[in-house]
């Protein structure tokens, strides 16, 4: 299945299946302010999971996922850029500690790995993000500013033209879902992530000796902040 995303901001957007046209999932991210006006509405879990006497932190807000007929199958609830909790269906996940397996994470100066529990494991790279299956056969692509031709996603002639799609090859529909959670949550920390790689392996001028020592140590302190911000939630409860 390829999905194109309408929107650049993939908190709000349309997940559209090229082949059809019809929309599969559609994100919206409301804040605090939102939550008490529209109750019952897609971020009425949210709002009814916390004490009405307890008032969100002003750097609150929760993303709702929708399927194709409305209704909210999914929600993640933000602190800052760290996902406190989780919902897909009717599971509740105390932050991405618990859909990502950090023990295994594994990072490199041009690719990290990161496992999910359902036995997948994205690979990230400054350029690209795939998803491989637990053969190490890759069954999801992700394809930034791009047109459709011919049904397939090319590079847009002018960049940041065109639209990203995600292509997801032999996921079982049960798992469909939480890899499309997965997918934004990654989407999320990719940038920050090669913010600082690139930065560590851009110093070139630096000794052979003294580049690798000063490398290994960054990409520990990198591993180890990324297992903590997947660990956030549950230090926190």
């Amino acid at each position: 299945m390829l999905l194109k995303l309408t929107s650049s901001d993939i908190r709000d957007t349309a997940l559209v299946d090229c082949a059809t046209g019809d929309v599969v999932y559609r994100t919206s991210t409301t804040t605090p302010a939102l939550f008490r006006s529209r109750a019952g509405s897609i971020s009425s879990w949210a709002s009814s999971s916390r004490s009405q006497e307890k008032l969100p932190q002003c750097d609150e807000s929760t993303t709702a996922m929708l399927d194709r007929e409305g209704q909210t199958v999914a929600e993640i609830v933000w602190e800052g850029r760290h996902a406190s909790e989780i919902r897909i269906r009717e599971e509740v996940l105390k932050g991405t500690t618990e859909l990502f397996d950090a023990a295994f994470v594994r990072i490199f100066p041009d690719e990290t790995f990161l496992p999910t529990r359902l036995e997948y494991t994205w690979r990230i790279t400054p350029e690209t993000l795939t998803l491989l299956d637990d053969d190490d056969d890759v069954v999801g692509r992700h394809y930034a500013d791009c047109s459709l031709e011919k049904g397939r996603p090319l590079p847009s002639l002018r960049p940041r033209s065109g639209l990203d799609y995600i292509e997801l090859i032999r996921v079982p529909s049960d798992d469909m879902l939480e890899v499309v959670v997965s997918y934004l949550l990654v989407s999320t920390l990719r940038d920050r992530l090669y913010s600082v790689t690139k930065y560590v392996y851009s110093r070139r001028k630096r000794p052979l000796a003294n580049l690798r020592l000063h490398a290994t140590q960054s990409l520990t302190n990198l591993r180890d902040s990324i297992r903590r911000t997947i660990s956030l939630s549950t230090s926190t409860h």
